[in-house]
Formats: structure tokens, sequence, C-alpha cells
């Protein structure tokens, strides 16, 4: 190791500010390659420490502990060398390139996770395999192999592709600021789906043949696709959520338009914006009369009918702000119209009597207070 160490203090005696471009590109090149070798040399190392159990003799409970301290990587790189390192001791023409500097440490690596996956079949497709990462750029290469792991093992893609669908998740939570933060992962096919659809919302038509630049950084005009995305959604939506079509809800009293203090300034799911932005807003917008006292609004319907109004919708959702049982955050749109006193046992459609519960705790209350013989439903 001493001459080793010799030849490195020796390649990096030269500053590299006084290399022409040229030596610059070859030095990185020559750098590279010695990193992956020495890496692949490395792997090997850490695979017959575990294999011979040397770890144990150094006071380690795994070769995976002993590899991270010994070279100060975190446990996750240390597994991933000495996982490198078995692979490649049963691989052997992969192995014997991989000492030779012909391939990179991420395309062997690729190779190493499928020999580990299908090894049979990688012993009688290794040749073909090698001649593909010598052949293809990373990207192609990457997708032959997944290619090549789901033709051997067509059970377990299938069951892999699945595992996927589960766990897909979407999050969205508002900050303290009033930003909503969204994070998520898709499989492949939803995947797919979603970047083609904010692709095509984000190269409008005007800007399609190259006369108008967009200056907007990408995510910025990945944002906005999506914005525009859900607003045609919205705007196409067939049928009702909640008692109508589904749409931003803004909640703003007469005093803050006519620039008084006002007590409500509100976007129903997202809370509090300026009297500018309702403003706007309310430029192109449907507007809904909500008068909580008066004759203005049929608020008051007793018997006549049985389902709450809209206009009565519209009341309870500035009134309620969604579902009333405490701890619930669930929004009006979500939520189900319930009679406090059930409208069978004489109960009146009144915003006395009326409240909202999503449907959890709607199916909730009535199992807890079923309707029949005896007292009304009651909250």
């Amino acid at each position: 190791m001493g001459a080793l160490r010799s030849l490195i203090e020796e390649a990096t005696s030269t500053d590299p500010s006084w290399m022409s471009d040229e030596e610059l590109h070859d030095e990185a090149i020559e750098i590279s390659r010695a990193i992956d070798v020495l890496e692949h040399r490395l792997a090997e190392v850490g695979h017959l420490v575990r294999e011979r159990g040397t770890y144990r003799k150094a006071g380690y409970l795994s070769a995976v502990a002993w590899l991270a301290h010994t070279t100060d990587v975190d446990d996750s790189t240390a597994r991933r060398l000495i996982s490198t390192g078995r692979a490649l001791e049963t691989s052997p023409a992969t192995k014997r390139v991989a000492g030779e500097g012909e391939l990179s440490r991420a395309r062997v690596r690729i190779l190493t996770r499928a020999a580990d996956a299908h090894p049979d079949q990688y012993a009688s497709h290794e040749d073909m395999l090698l001649e593909l990462a010598r052949e293809l750029r990373m990207a192609d290469f990457r997708k032959a192999v997944v290619y090549w792991s789901n033709c051997a093992d067509a059970e377990r893609a299938e069951h892999d592709a699945a595992q996927q669908r589960a766990v897909t998740r979407l999050r969205a939570s508002q900050t303290f600021g009033g930003m909503l933060q969204i994070d998520g992962s898709f499989d492949p096919e939803s995947a797919e789906i979603i970047l083609k659809a904010l692709d095509a919302a984000m190269t409008p038509e005007a800007r399609r043949d190259g006369a108008t630049e967009d200056l907007r950084p990408a995510p910025k005009r990945r944002a906005d696709a999506l914005v525009q995305i859900c607003r045609q959604y919205l705007a196409a939506y067939p049928g009702v959520v909640g008692g109508h079509r589904p749409h931003a809800s803004l909640i703003v009293d007469l005093d803050t338009l006519v620039g008084r203090d006002g007590r409500r300034c509100d976007l129903s799911r997202t809370g509090t914006i300026t009297p500018e932005t309702a403003l706007r807003i309310l430029c192109d917008a449907e507007v809904s009369r909500v008068i909580v006292s008066g004759d203005s609004a049929p608020l008051d319907m007793g018997r006549a009918v049985r389902t709450a109004t809209p206009a009565q919708r519209r009341a309870l959702a500035i009134r309620d702000g969604g579902c009333v049982r405490e701890g619930c955050d669930r929004p009006p749109e979500w939520c189900d119209v319930h009679h406090r006193e059930h409208w069978i046992f004489d109960g009146e459609t009144n915003l006395e009597d009326l409240e909202l519960l999503c449907r959890p705790h709607h199916i909730e209350e009535h199992e807890k207070n079923p309707v029949g013989p005896g007292p009304p439903c009651r909250r």
C-alpha cells in the first residue's frame, strides 16, 4: 500500500491550475478511472472480510459496521460496497472488466444489482450485458438492464410493480406562512402520466414556435402548469361534490371589499388572503351571496324540504368551516349536512338544526343514535 500512496502523491503533486484545458480533461478521466478501480477493489476487500469473519476479530458485529468505521463511510455505502463485492465474486467477467477500469462504478453497480437479483440468468447473459454496458449511454443502459430484469423474472417484476403502485403517495401540508408544500412518490405508469401532463401545460401554444422566450425557471413553470391543470379539471368537472360543483371558495365580507376593516377574507381551504388578492379573484368568478340574517337568502326552509339547499350549504360552510367534531379538520366539501333532530321526527331543515359532519363522523353519529322508535337523532 506504500507504493499506492506514493503513486497517488506523485499524481497529485502537479498544481491543476497550471494545466491546459486538454490536460484538465485528460486528468479528470484518469482520476475517475482510478477511483472506479479502487472502489471495486474496496468492494472485494469488504466481501472477503465478511466471508472470513475478520470483522469479529476486530470486535465488530458485522462487516458493514467494520467497513463503515474503517473507511469512514455511512452504513448504506458500506452495505452497497459489500454487496457489490459479493456479486463480483460470482461474476468473473464483470470482475475482470471492473478491475481493469473499463466500466465506471455506476455501471458496475447496475450490473451487480442485476446479478444479485437474477444470478442464474445473469451468468448466462453476462457477456451480452457487458457489451451493452460498453456501448450504450448511461440512461439507455439503465433502461436496457431494467428491461432484461423484467424479462428474466416476469413474476417478480409484476410483484415489484404492484409494490410500487401500493406505495404511491402524495402529501400536501400547509406551512405556517400559508404556502402549500407538496411531496410525493409515484409508480412509473403514474409518473409518466403526470410528467406528460406537466410537459404539455408547461409549453403553451404561444411559446412552442420559439417566438416568445419563457424566462421562468423550470420549477416555477412546473408549479404554474400544475395549477393550470387543476383549473381545467375543475372547470370541466361533470358532477357535484358536497352539493355543488367543486371550486375554490372565497369568503369575504362587504366591509373588506369596500376598503373598511372587515372580519373575513379567506379561502376556504388555505386561509386568509389580502383584499387585493380577493378583488383579483372576483374579477373572473361566480359570486354567491350568503346573508346569515334577513330574508335575502332562503336559509329557513322549515318542513318544506328534507335536504339542505345550496344556499344553506354555503352558509354552513361559512359557519362551521368543515366537520364540527372536535379534532376533525375535514373541509366542507367532504362533509354531509346532518340534522341534529332528525327530519323524520319533526326536525326542521333550518340552520339552527343543521351541522356539517364528515362521512365517517356522520356514520358514527347515526350508529350511536339510530333512527327509530324512541328519542330523535340528536348530536
